[in-house]
């Protein structure tokens, strides 16, 4: 895999060039890490290629790895990325040189695909009117990002002790750390139709504070938001079941609390994804899954979707099953597994953007997906017997234990629905050339509904 980098200057929208040969190629190196929304160890390549610092805007493309390398013995995948200068007037080091924008359609690149990506973005510079990427995408918004987290700081007495330090961009979030006076504190952009995460995270904080400490700054309008440092290890790498145990119990019990309260939650921006609510989308969701995924070489098959078409009538009468429990509808956080923190004062519960309102067993599904493939706990009918009741502890209330267990097993093919709703909404509310990133989910959660359907 190898990274190539097209830097763009924002005063004139020139790029920067890097001689190879008798012809040109981009700012380039070969990666150790390559998860596409990490960026920062791509930012820290840069400073030293370059002298001076960049501000990674998005992954504009991406061509899969190979088996057999290249002619240099490298994997042949690579990946463009668009940065921007964080200085105005950064020099070009002495075997590079800025291109003006108007000049970079006759540039002659020496692989081929650097002409396509620039080409593309060019285009994109043209249709941003009406295009659906966030904001941090295209060049400036930095600036704006930067005086923000300075001002909260200030307002809280502290100041940054370093440059910030640009850790993920991709289609649902553009993330900062910032080394304060006072411990370290992150930076979260999320895109219009997610904005409410950080609304939702300040009241889960006052009506959960067991769950999730205060944001230290919210703008819900921008969809900004400024978290301290949660700490800790993650417990999906946990092999300690006993702590599984306690956390589930805990945040079971949170959510039975915010029952009588789902109007409100709803009032605050959460998704209505109630029972009611899955059964109009499910033939939508089927359509939309062959369009998107049929075919495809990292979609799913006309048989996988012929499957799914003639599960519809019998996901609708599961919803209707389920819906017959007297466990009520509440705050779901939508992507559990994988974003629970063990801490010194307890657990943080964070990264709410998927968050929701429906049915709270829901929230297992991924749960499942964390221990199961993280493989940190043994993957045996014990283990998710002892998850399963460790979190139905909190609801005894509606139901005895037995009808409980009944309908937490009624939930798990409904759970991997769920997710897959929550993909598709992804899905349709990003650029349609960001879509590759997430699709994939949206595949792997529909073959889980197939198997737990049998």
């Amino acid at each position: 895999m190898r990274y190539y980098i097209l830097i763009i200057r924002p005063a004139d929208g020139g790029a920067l060039l890097l001689r190879d040969g008798d012809g040109w190629t981009l700012p380039n190196f070969a990666p150790r890490v390559t998860d596409a929304r990490r960026v920062g160890h791509t930012n820290d390549e840069m400073r030293r290629q370059l002298g001076w610092d960049v501000f990674t805007l998005r992954c504009a493309q991406s061509r899969p790895s190979h088996d057999n390398p290249n002619a240099d013995g490298e994997p042949d995948g690579m990946r463009v990325y668009i940065a921007e200068p964080l200085a105005a007037d950064a020099p070009p080091p002495a075997n590079m040189r800025w291109a003006a924008q108007s000049e970079l359609p006759s540039v002659r690149f020496t692989t081929p695909a650097l002409g396509e990506a620039t080409a593309a973005w060019l285009a994109d510079q043209s249709a941003r009117a009406d295009d659906r990427r966030p904001a941090w995408q295209f060049p400036g918004w930095h600036i704006a990002a930067t005086e923000w987290i300075h001002a909260r700081l200030a307002a809280l007495g502290l100041c940054a002790a370093a440059p910030l330090r640009q850790e993920r961009a991709w289609a649902l979030s553009c993330t900062m750390r910032v080394n304060t006076s006072g411990g370290y504190a992150y930076f979260k952009a999320t895109p219009p139709f997610m904005a409410h995460e950080g609304a939702v995270m300040q009241a889960v904080a006052e009506r959960c504070p067991e769950l999730l400490p205060p944001p230290l700054a919210v703008d819900a309008r921008r969809g900004w938001l400024l978290m301290p440092d949660y700490g800790g290890e993650m417990l999906h790498e946990s092999s300690d079941i006993a702590r599984w145990e306690d956390a589930l119990s805990l945040y079971a019990r949170a959510q039975a609390g915010q029952a009588a309260h789902a109007r409100e939650w709803l009032a605050l921006g959460c998704p209505d994804r109630g029972l009611a609510r899955m059964v109009g989308l499910i033939n939508p969701l089927i359509a939309s899954s062959d369009r998107l995924l049929g075919d495809k070489p990292n979609g799913m098959s006309q048989d996988e979707i012929g499957r799914l078409r003639a599960l519809a009538m019998r996901l609708k009468l599961m919803c209707a099953r389920l819906a017959q429990y007297r466990v009520p509808h509440t705050l779901v956080h939508g992507d559990l597994g994988g974003n629970i923190l063990i801490n010194d004062k307890g657990y943080a519960f964070f990264d709410w953007t998927d968050v929701c309102v429906t049915h709270p067993f829901f929230d297992m599904a991924t749960i499942s997906g964390a221990y199961f493939d993280e493989g940190a706990l043994p993957q045996d009918a014990d283990t998710e017997a002892r998850l399963r009741d460790a979190y139905l502890s909190a609801w005894t209330e509606y139901e005895p234990r037995d009808r409980l267990v009944d309908a937490f097993e009624a939930s798990k093919p409904l759970g991997a629905l769920h997710q897959a709703m929550s993909y598709m909404w992804i899905l349709t509310n990003i650029a349609p050339d960001a879509r590759a990133e997430l699709e994939g989910g949206l595949a792997h959660w529909l073959r889980i509904l197939l198997r737990l359907c049998g």
